[in-house]
């Protein structure tokens, strides 16, 4: 299921890269045309103005292209992902012990999937729990993993 999943991520930034790609070559070729453009143009202001949107164009292909070789620089292998992944789900204690606030922030957006709320007189609530530890639960014959 996961490689499932890991796959079509990968099919999905696929295809984004190719839609950049057309974007960055619809850039140029928009380059070109307003370049020929104003090789015809006799009026200031229209060469000023195929001026400025060259610059916008040139601007946004740059932009993308940065971002294109940003994503492409690293590749992601599944196993190393899922290494880290899997412990963290089995020791996250270990990564709150660490007394990082960063990291525990991490810990708290990952283990739980909602806010948490608090009563005036009852006081805190009972969290949900994310959907990686529920399954955890539900393997382990655990029916709650979390009473407060």
């Amino acid at each position: 299921m996961f490689r499932r999943a890991w796959d079509a991520r990968l099919a999905q930034a696929k295809d984004t890269a190719r839609l950049t790609k057309r974007q960055i070559a619809d850039a140029e070729s928009q380059i070109e045309a307003l370049l020929s453009r104003i090789m015809q143009a006799s009026n200031d202001a229209v060469i000023g103005a195929y001026e400025n949107k060259i610059t916008e164009l040139e601007k946004s292909k740059v932009l993308m292209t940065e971002n294109l070789a940003e994503k492409a620089s690293k590749p992601k292998r599944y196993e190393d992902y899922l290494e880290l992944s899997l412990r963290f789900l089995s020791s996250p204690w270990k990564i709150w012990e660490s007394g990082d606030a960063s990291l525990r922030r991490i810990v708290l957006r990952l283990g739980f999937s909602g806010g948490f709320s608090y009563h005036r007189i009852d006081g805190p609530r009972t969290p949900q729990i994310a959907l990686p530890f529920k399954a955890l639960g539900m393997l382990s014959g655990v029916q709650n993993l979390m009473v407060l």
